[in-house]
């Protein structure tokens, strides 16, 4: 038989199964339900039926998705695989016709984004046409707010959403709540009266949320979760706390991860109390930027403060700063340098590196290797490098010494899968490339970072501007947010004319 004329139907189940594999699940019902018997009888099977994503996740093709794809799940494949589906991803304008092409008997994970004040009202409440599956089917909830600051509106809206979730969801065990934001956007839950804040889902073994103060996260650890035991919070502000501290430890937590990028002063007085009320603690994941301490926070402050007080640790992962005004030791040389946690029986590595500025100020960086967190903030020009793979989200900042060429260099390889970069930094570099590259040392030495989506180069010296802008410097080939001064930009690109920045900007 002629290769030229064999098809899908002359393959064995084997080979179109492992064809199959190599396609998106939606992409395979679309294309192969009710073509033929034996392409259904294969296609709906729960691995294809189990969990269905229906999101839109290429922004270049936003429409694509709804004309092409989703007419056709509503109308012709939903209907026949309903009572098979386990587990449910869409965009919260799709969940009601999506919900009702069936009954879902045994859905019990449900994700909605791009939830508004609108969506909230109309369907998380006893009156919604779904409110049977949500109180006695839902047990996986995840749910994320249309993307917007952090203004008192959208956070009254986290607020109320959160408080219409625990009074449905009845049987919820697992929360996921509008979490999922970058660095400076994110929902946050604010509770002014925690009288009022009533938890209905007393079976909540996992919860993942942003809060707006630290008392937010200690009125959820007040009790009203007795069966918690995973908690993944973000706080906006680590402020002194208005509550009484409570001792009580917490016997059920296993897992706790606490994330705040706004600098805090008490992370003595709020979070290493907390921590010791951890005694059962498993893992423990922390990023925090930590002021006006006395000494900077190295492995000895995390082994006697917190570490001694969790005996059945297995997994800790952080990443800590610490910037100090005043720095009074007397051994002002850099410090970079391998230290060891103890927790588990066994030492564990860290990297320890501190900056020494003008008129006494300093800080110091701790971080757990191998690094698993997606984000590596306050990266100066001290670096120590590394290979960071799980990084997508880095800012680099320094005051008081440049970032030269070859600090690029080292930044690219180091994160090779970067897609957010932020860079701050008021002083010229002393060593600037040629603008024509003659040698092939140079021109392999192009900085190039081929999976950044996102540049945001803050207020400061031009010379960052050319050095990421100038593809004789760097290559951005998927570039397609920037952020800068738009005098800057006008001076660099000579007013869009210079064409060694088209390369970069062509996106």
């Amino acid at each position: 038989m002629s290769r030229s004329n064999i098809s899908m139907m002359d393959l064995p189940d084997e080979m179109i199964l492992a064809i199959w594999n190599k396609l998106s699940k939606i992409n395979v019902l679309y294309s192969f339900v009710g073509v033929h018997q034996r392409f259904d009888r294969l296609v709906l099977d729960k691995t294809y039926t189990q969990s269905i994503e229906l999101i839109n996740s290429n922004a270049k093709h936003k429409h694509s998705m709804i004309v092409s794809i989703l007419d056709r799940f509503y109308s012709y494949i939903l209907p026949q695989i309903h009572k098979f589906v386990e587990s449910l991803t869409l965009e919260s304008i799709s969940m009601e016709r999506v919900l009702s092409v069936g009954t879902y008997p045994h859905l019990r994970k449900l994700t909605i984004i791009k939830i508004d004040q609108e969506f909230a009202l109309c369907h998380f409440t006893d009156e919604s046409p779904f409110s049977e599956i949500f109180k006695k089917q839902i047990t996986h909830l995840t749910v994320s707010i249309i993307d917007a600051e952090p203004t008192p509106s959208l956070i009254d809206l986290t607020t109320n959403i959160f408080a219409r979730i625990f009074s449905l969801f009845k049987n919820l065990t697992v929360l996921d709540f509008g979490s999922t934001g970058r660095r400076r956007h994110y929902s946050r839950l604010k509770i002014s009266d925690p009288s009022l804040m009533i938890c209905f889902s007393p079976n909540i073994v996992h919860l993942r949320i942003g809060v707006d103060t630290f008392d937010e996260c200690l009125y959820l650890l007040d009790g009203r979760l007795n069966y918690l035991q995973r908690f993944v919070v973000r706080i906006s502000k680590i402020y002194a706390s208005k509550l009484t501290i409570d001792n009580r430890v917490l016997t059920n937590l296993k897992s706790f991860s606490l994330t705040s990028y706004i600098e805090t002063r008490e992370y003595d007085s709020q979070v290493v109390i907390l921590l010791r009320r951890m005694v059962f603690l498993e893992e423990l994941t922390l990023r925090l930027n930590v002021c006006d301490r006395l000494t900077f926070i190295d492995a000895t402050q995390l082994n006697n403060e917190i570490l001694i007080h969790m005996p059945r640790l297995q997994t800790l992962t952080f990443n800590i700063i610490t910037f100090i005004k005043t720095f009074n030791g007397t051994n002002r040389k850099t410090i970079n340098n391998i230290q060891y946690t103890f927790y588990n029986g066994k030492n564990h590595q860290l990297v320890y590196y501190v900056d020494f500025y003008a008129r006494g100020k300093a800080q110091s960086h701790i971080y757990s290797i191998p690094y698993v967190l997606n984000d590596l903030n306050n990266i100066s020009s001290n670096f120590p490098g590394g290979l960071f793979s799980c990084v997508r989200d880095i800012s680099l900042i320094d005051i008081e010494f440049p970032f030269e060429h070859d600090f690029f260099l080292k930044i690219s390889r180091c994160f090779p899968l970067l897609t957010h970069l932020f860079v701050l930094n008021i002083v010229p570099q002393k060593h600037k490339r040629p603008s024509q590259l003659n040698t092939t040392d140079q021109i392999s030495s192009i900085v190039e970072f081929p999976h950044l989506t996102s540049l945001r180069i803050s207020q400061g010296c031009i010379d960052y501007m050319e050095q990421f802008l100038i593809d004789t410097n760097t290559h951005l080939p998927h570039l397609v947010e920037l952020n800068i001064h738009y005098e800057h930009l006008l001076i660099v690109t000579e007013n869009f004319t210079r064409d060694t920045t088209r390369r970069n900007c062509v996106n």
